[in-house]
């Protein structure tokens, strides 16, 4: 008797859109923090100390609300199906966004023959370039380590295998580039702070000036 009233429930809820609201706002949810929590891993990976904590703020918030909505309605299994499903989908939406988004900075290693000239071309094309000899099997080789932004990688990838389509590559990710790890996030609050130091020691140098 409690299974058919169960159902009546149920198929009463169904018929004024309640369940599909609910079960739609869990998915969208799910897909969202999962997003953040991709995103967040990616973060911590790449040193972006500012970024990690914002999207792991942002993740456990809807993580909070969504988990709360499917233990109150603990009864409703088809729930727990939208949970799973949206964590799914999430990990891909997260990684997508990631990879339109492009943070941080490769290494695209190198290895072509000698007389294509790689290094001189690239050279040309304004990249940072550092070549290395080498020896294979097949004679002497360049050995060409190239330090790039993620974003601006496919294009160099390209114009690589148009001067030399018989180029070896590797590519992998780099978290330091330069003398000291700079964090995207915190530019803009170090600039500001550099600007307020100006502010005030321009004063005192130029009093400390007249004195003299």
């Amino acid at each position: 008797m409690n299974f058919v009233t169960d159902l009546v429930d149920w198929i009463t809820r169904v018929g004024q859109g309640q369940v599909w609201l609910l079960a739609l706002g869990i998915f969208v949810a799910r897909i969202a923090d999962q997003s953040f929590a991709t995103l967040r891993t990616i973060s911590i990976f790449r040193g972006f100390k500012v970024l990690a904590a914002l999207f792991g703020f942002m993740e456990v918030f809807i993580w909070i609300n969504v988990i709360a909505q499917v233990i109150r309605n603990l009864d409703d299994w088809y729930l727990g199906v939208v949970y799973a499903v949206g964590f799914a989908a999430g990990n891909f939406v997260g990684m997508w966004i990631e990879s339109r988004l492009a943070i941080g900075h490769q290494m695209v290693r190198v290895i072509s023959k000698r007389e294509a000239n790689l290094a001189d071309e690239l050279w040309k094309l304004n990249y940072a370039v550092v070549e290395m000899d080498g020896r294979t099997v097949a004679g002497e080789m360049d050995i060409l380590f190239v330090a790039e932004k993620r974003r601006n990688v496919p294009k160099l990838l390209r114009q690589i295998h148009e001067i030399d389509h018989e180029a070896f590559l590797t590519v992998e990710d780099v978290k330091q580039v330069g003398l000291r790890q700079r964090d995207p996030s915190v530019v803009w609050g170090e600039k500001m702070i550099g600007d307020v130091g100006k502010w005030v020691t321009h004063p005192l140098k130029k009093r400390t000036k007249e004195k003299g």
